[in-house]
């Protein structure tokens, strides 16, 4: 049994955000909130979120999973004005989710969460650590977008560094001295190239008033993983982006 209400800030946080990934999401309702992982297609990215039951306005669940049309649930929240809130009942025994906006009732067949994946989070120590704001984040992978499709990112007790080189010369730099940081922590330089095909969508979201900070940890042949929270505190989010491994 699930009965909640949320604004429709929350619900476009949660399906915007899982959309960079995937089509679709199992979403574990427990007594003290929602739980949902996901990965990509090739496996290459995973998405983790913790959202506590304050975040909601109303919530009465007894524990149950759900597998979302992600696309078709976005979709209705484009008819909700800034002040609605979103009504998402579902019965188990039934298999419908009934989403209510305004006066407009979506009745969505839920999809069967035994074929989809349970990714777990690696169990990773990092020994370098950097937290920045999320729209300085977002503008320096953006501009790394402008001329590759992999960036490079470096870091030590002083800066961090985020940068493409290019043939024919061409390049972006960004560096981040430790005093434009709210923390640096670096036990030694360090350095790994990802993919901007999803890293630049995902900041580009956390850019828009969602989070104010980001911290970003990475390693040699590490992948990096991304941290920040939202709802004051009440949603905590987990990316982690596999490196590239570059064969010398």
């Amino acid at each position: 049994m699930l009965k909640i209400t949320a604004k429709q800030q929350l619900m476009r946080e949660i399906v915007d955000i899982l959309s960079v990934l995937t089509t679709e999401a199992k979403l574990v309702w427990g007594e003290k909130g929602l739980r949902v992982s996901v990965v990509d297609g090739s496996h290459v990215a995973l998405l983790s979120a913790t959202i506590a039951d304050e975040c909601f306005e109303t919530y009465e669940v007894e524990p149950v999973e759900i597998g979302l049309d992600l696309g078709k649930m976005r979709d209705l929240l484009t008819l909700a004005g800034p002040s609605d809130l979103v009504q998402m009942d579902y019965d188990d025994a039934v298999g419908a989710i009934n989403v209510r906006v305004g006066e407009v009732l979506m009745i969505l067949r839920g999809i069967d969460t035994s074929t989809m994946e349970n990714p777990n989070q690696p169990e990773l120590n990092f020994k370098s650590k950097a937290t920045l704001g999320s729209e300085k984040l977002s503008r320096a992978l953006r501009a790394a977008k402008f001329v590759g499709g992999e960036v490079d990112l470096s870091m030590d007790k002083n800066h961090l560094s985020v940068s493409v080189t290019v043939e024919a010369g061409e390049g972006v730099n960004v560096k981040f001295e430790s005093g434009e940081l709210s923390d640096l922590v670096c036990e030694a330089p360090t350095h790994s190239t990802y993919s901007l095909q999803y890293l630049g969508d995902l900041t580009k979201k956390l850019a828009g008033g969602l989070t104010e900070e980001v911290s970003m940890e990475f390693g040699e042949k590490y992948p990096l993983r991304l941290t920040w929270s939202s709802n004051e505190g009440g949603a905590s989010w987990v990316y982690f982006l596999a490196p590239r491994i570059v064969n010398d």
